[in-house]
């Protein structure tokens, strides 16, 4: 058979993933390949013989490169319905009936710290989604191949019956317009990135794209279905893991894994963090990381029970032998691991290790919530509390020590769901009272659970993640033994707080920050 008689395959792709078998499989089934760039010479160097488009069309490629499928012959071919629509062109024209093409990874080469804007710009692709989009509105006649994964099926077809089914390649068509829509929306993106301004909302959330993560087992509760989505976009910080060890992870760890992650971030010491519940149970920055994870458990047993540890510091297995042995653990998360973990694991199949490398790179992120049918979208509350940004509003300073404790507290209270008390000494959480619909009920409750665990709060600091309505939380903080107290302020009450407080001899500071956690 001649090359003029020959069916055509167009072969462009960056991901090469078995790009030569399926050229070569072609070939065995009187293809003609017409390719271009570094794929004509990778399939080449893996003895494809192939026919560049330069030579295809007769037209070498300009612009540096920017202009070489962006050619009458190749759309032509491409788009005719049927070879009567060539008929009415030159003998020049040919019918292409396969398309493989896949686009530059945009989305990679923007993650590149030294990718500059000017680079960026050059590697968005024009002749791939063009071709793309052409050859799947032609689907009728033509088989676009994006994804290596369908590389299998068509080709099944085509060895078994000459062509792909119509049903195939309405498929594969979708797929395509799927593909070159999450391409644009990642442009897009990056496009209308405002580097200089984290609050702004609305652009870049008319074109974020999801992408699949995983099926999870099922989501809060086993009779809902979950899947766990990534964004596919450079503006949103995804919480990105590798899990290690252990059995899936579902719905509700990943919850409490993202909080515990986000909490433990925020600490610069060795720190540990225990979450149950989406909420910290226990929390400590100490001189060890073995320290810091002793007395976080010791806040809170009952709740540390099955729930979720994160720390700061590389997991030994002196560390991780100590947690087997004092408690039932769920998740543990940290930014890296001894080897010999994953042996001591093997006896514990239930427990999942989970990696979050440490990052300090400042990176937008976003908490998206839904509604029936609606988005509610927000900047992440990652605001820092500093030593100045604390304001003192009574007679009484805190001295340094307490001013420590304070500040930890504050970090940790912003974790904590609504209405959130915290007691901390030393910067460890020494009770934690949250979730209620009064704030003097999460005093109570915290002061309540660390006399459970004869946790002693003389000489503690409270922190409220929002401000006092009443003075009642500053009496009992005075009858607890609390020395102060660190709370945003804001309140028409702020100065009879204050007022009492320094009838108490309580020393409290204003964050000028709420970290409510609704």
């Amino acid at each position: 058979m001649s090359d003029k008689e020959k069916k055509i395959a167009l072969i462009s792709v960056s991901d090469k993933t078995n790009i030569e078998k399926i050229a070569k499989t072609l070939v065995n089934l009187n293809y003609l390949i017409i390719s271009t760039g570094g794929t004509a010479k990778y399939l080449q160097k893996h003895g494809v013989k192939i026919i560049t488009v330069s030579d295809f069309t007769n037209f070498e490629e300009i612009l540096d490169g920017r202009v070489k499928t962006l050619h009458p012959r190749i759309h032509a071919g491409i788009l005719a319905r049927k070879a009567n629509d060539l008929n009415k062109l030159n003998d020049n024209y040919k019918l292409i009936d396969i398309v493989i093409v896949n686009l530059y990874p945009f989305l990679k080469t923007i993650a590149d710290p030294k990718c500059t804007f000017d680079n960026a710009v050059e590697n968005i692709d024009i002749g791939g989604p063009a071709m793309l989009r052409a050859a799947a509105k032609n689907h009728y006649r033509v088989t676009t191949l994006v994804d290596p994964d369908d590389y299998v099926t068509a080709l099944e077809q085509i060895q078994n019956s000459g062509v792909t089914t119509l049903e195939l390649r309405k498929k594969l068509a979708a797929k395509v317009y799927n593909h070159t829509s999450q391409y644009d929306r990642v442009i897009t993106s990056y496009l209308n990135d405002d580097s200089k301004n984290e609050t702004v909302l609305g652009d870049p959330f008319t074109s974020i794209d999801l992408e699949k993560d995983s099926t999870l087992r099922y989501g809060e509760n086993p009779h809902q279905d979950a899947v766990l989505y990534k964004i596919s976009s450079p503006n949103f910080d995804n919480f990105n893991f590798s899990k290690l060890s252990g059995k899936e992870l579902s719905y509700n760890n990943l919850v409490d894994a993202d909080c515990a992650h986000s909490c433990v971030q925020q600490f610069s010491k060795p720190a540990c963090v225990i979450v149950k519940h989406a909420n910290p149970c226990g929390v400590s920055e100490s001189s060890s990381i073995e320290l810091a994870y002793q007395r976080s458990f010791k806040c809170d047993p009952i709740s540390s029970f099955g729930g979720i540890i994160a720390i700061n510091r590389r997991l030994t297995t002196r560390l991780l032998t100590k947690i087997l042995n004092k408690q039932f653990v769920e998740v543990i998360v940290a930014p890296s691991t001894d080897k010999a973990c994953l042996g001591v694991l093997k006896k514990k199949p239930n427990v999942r290790l989970v990696v979050i490398k440490n990052t300090k790179k400042r990176v937008k992120s976003y908490e998206i919530k839904s509604l029936k049918n609606k988005l509610l979208i927000q900047t992440s509350d990652n605001k820092e509390i500093t030593k100045k940004d604390l304001k003192v509003v009574t007679k009484k300073k805190p001295s340094q020590t307490q001013t420590e404790d304070l500040i930890f507290a504050f970090k940790v209270v912003r974790y904590v769901k609504s209405n959130a008390i915290v007691f901390v000494k030393n910067k460890t959480t020494l009770g934690i009272g949250a979730g209620q619909m009064s704030r003097i009920d999460s005093t109570k409750i915290a002061k309540e659970k660390a006399k459970n665990f004869k946790i002693n709060l003389k000489g503690s600091i409270m922190a409220s993640e929002a401000f006092f309505p009443f003075p009642d939380n500053v009496d009992l903080a005075h009858k607890i033994g609390v020395t102060s107290i660190i709370q945003p302020g804001g309140s028409l009450r702020d100065k009879v707080i204050i007022d009492i407080a320094d009838k108490l001899k309580i020393s409290m500071v204003f964050s000028g920050t709420r970290v409510f956690k609704h």
